[in-house]
């Protein structure tokens, strides 16, 4: 493909090339990206590398080579299941040994997180990995090199195993050469974006020079050095990484790759030997800053020295449970890594068709699937699955190089703890909203979602969590309480052609000023990109707010962004997120409590539902939005100047102390709008389905002229899907078995299949317990197939399953 009708062979002159991308670094991600946009029919690219491909130098050279088809977030499975069946299909050319992978449970805590994420493998006919749960008998038989004495069992992986990275890296090359893709051995010198083309201008140490629509920095170790030529800083660490290859006395049996998540080490055979490698405790983990900011040495990992005492404690564990390593010889040695403070590799578009591949902390397992991911994205201008996690602006605006480096420090410390997810490191950061610290004072319990500090729950009492919520849930829903909704993503679009963006850019009507309402933003093949509420807050300047999730808030921008320069917009769109805070008002008694704070009319004639109006509740100015969609409640949001947050907080609280008023936080929320069937993204709503398919087509207008995704958006609009979203309820008469308990509700990501059958005919994408039915309640994914009236099962993990039954009318008739 030539992007541009002035060039008719990108490589007719070798000093000059016009390509349709560049790709910075040909280690195994660049390398794969390469190859992958060969299999799009994309033949005019460029993979730049310094030295020699695989060199010792950089990552891929160093890569243990595991092969790993497990994870705790299931969206990344698709990734690591297809890099398992690129690899199988290189296999000769990349040694790999489809061996599996076996993760040890020593103790009762792991042993039953293993349990529970079986309950969530969603595992078909077909698919190319799949994974149980292994007895220790079964963990002997399987790996005989195992002790089993202090193993309680195993999670087993089929399929995936372990390759040689630097064998991998040659073939991914091989195979985009043979595409069409040139190799260049040399370094960028300088990087410049030429707006009024769209085109990135790269010069190289050779003399070259590229021009490419899209440039892609897989540096690895030295992707920041690269990105500081294009005035960029990646939100990365570099990190040493101790390993070694252990030689014991005799030659060890074929065995699975062998993980330990309380020790954090994995063993892998490699030829007679094995491959032993750590994440040691938070106090002995290494960063290099002084390379992060003035540049990492071309020797790359050969700069750095071996310190394997660093690895002590996991060695001499590893020793305990596979005896036959204890008086082998350790051949120590060192790697340098690039990292993110979540351990998930920056993925994607950074800037204006810059993306980046980096900070791969998994090893080889994810190379694969994310090339395929980014050529796809590259080839069709939208990204082909939901997979957020690795979005590469994801720490954008916020993220200080202080939590950059805390939250990485623990992250690589505890890379395989899989439990404790809801970690302190670098907590809490400036994204902290202005009542945070008086809700910490009344003992409320916060998540971290994108930087802010979430409120979840508030004094959690003796009974446990489900009593805590349950009482909650009573006092809002009979009186009234208050909810800090801060955290919310907000972003501003303004400008004179602002309603002319918004209108191209989302499917649904846009609400007048004095309004809100929902709306979609589709992609072009009428996929679900972002569901968002808008509302139109400022006439004079042409200005809307669109509320979105704050892990998506950063992907909407760009996607915005690229559309108004499609259309050559006069617009602005920025992140308002920072300053914006919102409180909301929740329950019958939420009226009266306004009623006090201001002078305005807001009866129901004089403030109808989804209605937004300018007010002053005592001394703070705030936009409020009458809108109950997402509680199914009365309630009232405002927004206001996040300065003001405590005393609007404090004057609410204050006339609201007669009407009941409380505090409550996302895990009440959550009963609520499951308790009316409000779909929210990340769960029920993802790139993964469509507004037809997930119930939503009354939101996208075909009466309007034109907007991204129309014309997919209405073949998709005749069709039959095989699958449907269901409310599912759990009646405890059907499940004495079960205690009616936090830890047996389903959550999300459970099977779901037919009472009795072993067939898997459907999947929870959340739950919670529904106060008002008294007993636990489900959003679910099943097959159209399934009848209403069938009995369903739910595996919740340790061998026990729910009687589920399909709802077919909410519990009760919400607030519209």
């Amino acid at each position: 493909m030539i992007y541009s009708s002035e060039t008719i062979d990108p490589f007719s002159n070798q000093s000059t090339y016009n390509v349709f991308a560049l790709v910075m670094g040909g280690g195994v991600a660049g390398s794969s990206v390469a190859y992958h946009l060969t299999k799009r029919n994309i033949k005019d690219v460029i993979l730049l590398e310094k030295e020699a491909v695989a060199a010792p130098t950089g990552t891929s050279f160093h890569s243990p080579g595991l092969v790993s088809a497990s994870h705790p977030a299931h969206r990344y499975k698709p990734i690591l299941a297809y890099s398992v069946e690129l690899y199988s299909r290189l296999q000769d050319e990349t040694g790999e040994v489809l061996t599996g992978t076996i993760r040890l449970a020593t103790n009762p805590t792991r042993l039953q997180e293993f349990k529970r994420y079986v309950a969530r493998d969603y595992y078909k006919e077909g698919d190319a990995c799949k994974t149980s749960l292994l007895t220790p008998e079964e963990v002997a038989e399987i790996a005989p090199v195992v002790d089993t004495k202090q193993i309680l069992g195993a999670l087993y992986t089929t399929n995936d195993g372990m390759i040689s990275a630097s064998g991998l890296n040659k073939a991914l090359v091989v195979g985009a050469k043979a595409g069409g893709v040139e190799v260049i051995n040399s370094n960028p010198n300088s990087v410049r974006y030429d707006k009024e083309k769209g085109v990135w201008h790269v010069e190289l140490a050779n003399g070259s020079l590229v021009t490419a629509k899209n440039l892609l920095n897989a540096g690895g170790i030295w992707a920041n050095d690269i990105a500081h030529l294009s005035g960029h800083e990646l939100p990365m660490v570099i990190a040493e990484h101790q390993y070694a290859t252990l030689k014991p006395s005799s030659p060890p049996p074929n065995t699975p790759a062998v993980i330990d998540h309380d020790s954090t080490f994995y063993l892998r055979k490699f030829g007679d030997n094995f491959i032993f490698g750590g994440f040691e405790p938070m106090e002995k983990v290494v960063f290099r800053e002084d390379w992060y900011r003035k540049g990492v040495p071309s020797e790359g990992s050969r700069a750095i020295q071996p310190e394997f005492s660093r690895l002590e404690e996991a060695h001499n564990r590893a020793c305990e449970l596979v005896p036959s390593i204890r008086n082998a010889q350790v051949e120590a040695k060192a790697a340098l890594f690039s990292m993110t403070p979540d351990g998930y590799p920056l993925v994607g578009p950074f800037d204006k068709d810059y993306w980046v591949s980096t900070g791969f902390l998994d090893g080889v397992s994810s190379g694969g699937g994310i090339g395929r991911y980014i050529a796809d994205w590259m080839a069709d201008g939208e990204p082909p699955l939901e997979l957020f996690d690795t979005d590469a602006s994801r720490y954008d605006r916020w993220a200080t190089r202080q939590f950059i480096v805390d939250k990485s420090r623990e992250t690589y410390s505890m890379f395989y703890n899989w439990s404790y997810t809801n970690r302190l490191g670098g907590r809490p950061t400036d994204r902290v909203s202005g009542v945070y610290g008086m809700l910490k004072r009344d003992k409320g319990h916060f998540s971290f979602r994108n930087g802010w500090e979430v409120p979840q729950v508030f004094d959690i009492d003796e009974e446990g969590m489900l009593s805590t919520l349950s009482r909650e849930y009573q006092m809002v829903t009979n009186k009234c309480g208050v909810i800090d909704m801060s955290w919310k993503g907000k972003i501003e679009v303004k400008g004179e052609d602002s309603n002319a963006l918004m209108n191209y850019a989302i499917c649904t009507q846009i609400p007048p000023l004095g309004k809100i309402g929902s709306g979609l933003m589709l992609t072009r093949q009428g996929r679900l990109f972002a569901p968002l509420k808008i509302f139109h807050h400022d006439d004079t300047r042409s200005a809307f707010i669109m509320l979105t999730e704050p892990e998506r808030e950063s992907r909407d921008i760009y996607w915005l962004r690229r559309a108004a320069r499609e259309k050559k917009f006069n617009v602005q769109v920025n992140c308002v997120s920072e300053y914006l805070a919102s409180l909301a008002l929740v329950g019958p008694n939420s009226r009266k409590v306004l009623s006090e704070l201001t002078k305005s009319d807001v009866s129901e004639e004089g403030f109808p539902q989804r209605s937004t109006r300018l007010m002053r509740l005592g001394l703070v100015a705030v936009v409020c939005a009458r809108s109950s969609t997402s509680t199914g409640q009365l309630s009232f949001e405002l927004f206001h100047n996040r300065a003001d947050s405590a005393r609007l907080y404090q004057e609410i609280m204050r006339a609201g102390a007669p009407y009941g008023v409380v505090n409550f936080g996302q895990a009440t929320m959550n009963m609520m709008r499951l308790e009316h069937g409000y779909k929210i993204w990340g769960r029920e709503l993802t790139l993964d389905t469509n507004p037809f398919e997930c119930g939503l087509g009354a939101l996208v207008d075909f009466t309007k002229e034109d907007f991204i995704g129309k014309s997919a958006a209405l073949e998709l609009s005749k069709q039959n899907f095989s699958r449907r979203l269901e409310l599912l309820t759990f009646d405890p008469a059907d499940n004495p078995q079960v205690p009616l308990e936090w830890k047996s509700l389903p959550f999300g990501m459970e099977v779901v299949r037919r009472e009795g059958h072993e067939e898997r005919i459907g999947q929870i994408t959340s739950g919670s317990y529904s106060v008002r039915l008294r007993r636990p309640i489900a959003f679910a994914w099943i097959d159209n197939e399934v009848q209403s009236s069938e009995r369903l099962s739910v595996d919740i993990g340790s061998e026990r399953m729910l009687i589920a039954r399909i709802l077919e009318n909410i519990p009760h008739d919400p607030i519209q």
